[in-house]
């Protein structure tokens, strides 16, 4: 089973996605949107940047491989080079 997009209640009437994995553990909340329609426009937005967007790697630098720490991902030279560096 594939994780999934949860759209909830969110407090002033509106609404909000919640992220969820396989296993049911929360991986990320959405900004607050006003209607479902945006809400739902958000998660064609997650989806589309998901698939597609670049890691940024922002986080100070250690002594550990930077790619060791993205998502266990296995090296491949398309990941690679999706991959940023920046400052």
């Amino acid at each position: 089973m594939a994780g999934y997009f949860k759209l909830v209640d969110a407090h002033d009437d509106g609404f909000r996605v919640k992220l969820t994995a396989p296993d049911g553990t929360l991986v990320a909340v959405s900004t607050f949107y006003a209607s479902k329609e945006e809400a739902i426009a958000g998660i064609e937005l997650i989806r589309e940047i998901a698939g597609t967007g670049p890691v940024v790697d922002h986080s100070r630098a250690e002594s550990v491989d930077q790619d060791e720490l993205l998502l266990g991902l296995q090296e491949t030279p398309e990941r690679h080079a999706r991959v940023r560096h920046d400052a």
